[in-house]
């Protein structure tokens, strides 16, 4: 009995000492909040950075800074096009994720009701984030589905 004893004994030294060295290294290796709120905000833009560091690279005159920069104000659209078609495109799948769960899940009554007030959210996000595509969307589904 006694040898089971120090058995669980070492056993749970060893996992409050694995906790701590967890806790020591985190906190260790965490950027403090002060130098996380201090990093200063991206300010510019894909097309102002891509231009700049096309300038330096290549050490474009006025004209060739000025022909370069209309092409990446092109570019520099479409991606913000592709980005936001993307976003939109994940949050309508966040809907379907939302719609599998309610239908592929046993949940308790609570659990049902968060589970529909988080899509209630998700799907007034969308609708405010995104009301040309939603209005433009044939095949958005904002309202849970059945089964599909």
């Amino acid at each position: 009995m006694n040898s089971r004893i120090k058995m669980h004994a070492v056993l749970a030294a060893s996992l409050v000492a694995l906790f701590i060295s967890g806790i020591a290294i985190g906190r260790l290796t965490a950027r403090s909040a002060v130098s996380a709120a201090a990093k200063p905000a991206q300010t510019t833009s894909w097309t102002e950075a891509a231009s700049g560091s096309l300038a330096a690279d290549l050490q474009f005159d006025a004209a060739q800074q000025q022909q370069a920069d209309a092409i990446l104000a092109a570019v520099g659209s479409a991606l913000n096009e592709d980005q936001e078609n993307a976003l939109f495109t994940m949050y309508l799948r966040m809907l379907k994720v939302h719609d599998a769960i309610e239908s592929g899940v046993t949940l308790s009554a609570a659990q049902s009701t968060r589970l529909a007030a988080s899509r209630g959210r998700l799907k007034n996000l969308i609708i405010e984030r995104f009301p040309q595509k939603v209005s433009q969307s044939a095949i958005l589904a904002l309202e849970p589905s059945s089964g599909n």
